[in-house]
């Protein structure tokens, strides 16, 4: 059994990456990563809400990239940010057009110059920032980069549903195909939950062999009312919030909350 830390980590202090992980950049990880999430219904929400091409979009934390090269395909102009190197590594190999701009480091790393018409985190990614501090230099780094009128699009979960409370073995789901009659199957198990950070290990057996990786990840369930106050602080205001990717209104027990921020005047 292996131990890996696959969460996106950071420096309390500095707001920026810590080392990862040398198994962090293990291929076999971004193999699981891409068939977990062959499902993606925040992508076509996000898709429906850009403005019309030509237009620049931002893809923040775009892990493998699938994203950003669907939004190029569609002929958008697209930066796609991840602090994840093997991430970024695997997306140019995906990218055999160069038509992303691929970055390995946070929207802060981006020079100054570029501006986007839209900007996107997708797949709790918002999560992975532990600290109103980290949330802040996120938001300031957006609202420089942002023509006026472009929007900042994220979700992160509702904390008010817990959805924690089934991250547990009982609640696993069949494995997932990787293709070559090989599966992984990825158990969840909670180990941790604090004011609102939630830790968790998230065990990937493989059928293929005796390989078991194990990854311990902490997220943050942040209320809606943080959320804006810290976006009025960095000069962003809430334009948008929904509770699903079927654009239903929020409610206590919605399953997510989606936002869309707009930069203040």
């Amino acid at each position: 059994m292996i131990q890996i830390d696959v969460g996106f980590r950071y420096n309390r202090q500095a707001c920026r990456p810590a080392p990862m992980d040398a198994l962090y950049q293990n291929i076999k990880l971004v193999d699981v990563y891409d068939a977990i999430n062959s499902s993606r219904e925040d992508f076509d929400f996000y898709i429906s809400e850009l403005p019309e091409t030509p237009a620049t979009v931002l893809d923040i934390g775009c892990g493998t990239g699938t994203f950003a090269l669907n939004l190029a395909g569609r002929g958008y102009e697209v930066t796609a940010v991840d602090p994840a190197p093997q991430m970024i590594v695997s997306a140019m190999q995906k990218d055999t057009g160069r038509s992303v701009n691929w970055v390995t480091g946070l929207v802060s790393d981006l020079a100054d110059a570029p501006e986007f018409n839209a900007a996107i985190m997708t797949g709790h990614a918002f999560q992975c920032l532990l600290e109103d501090s980290q949330i802040s230099l996120l938001f300031d780094a957006i609202k420089r980069r942002l023509h006026r009128g472009g929007s900042f699009w994220f979700e992160t979960r509702n904390p008010a549903v817990r959805p924690w409370l089934r991250w547990t073995p009982e609640h696993t789901a069949p494995p997932y195909n990787l293709g070559g009659g090989r599966t992984v199957q990825v158990v969840h198990q909670v180990l941790s939950v604090n004011d609102d950070s939630v830790t968790f290990e998230e065990r990937y057996d493989f059928n293929d062999d005796s390989e078991t990786l194990i990854s311990r990840s902490t997220l943050r369930f942040i209320a809606l009312a943080e959320i804006e106050a810290l976006a009025v602080k960095n000069g962003l205001l809430l334009a948008d919030t929904f509770g699903n990717w079927k654009r239903e209104p929020m409610s206590s027990d919605s399953p997510e909350i989606i936002v869309r921020l707009t930069k203040a005047t």
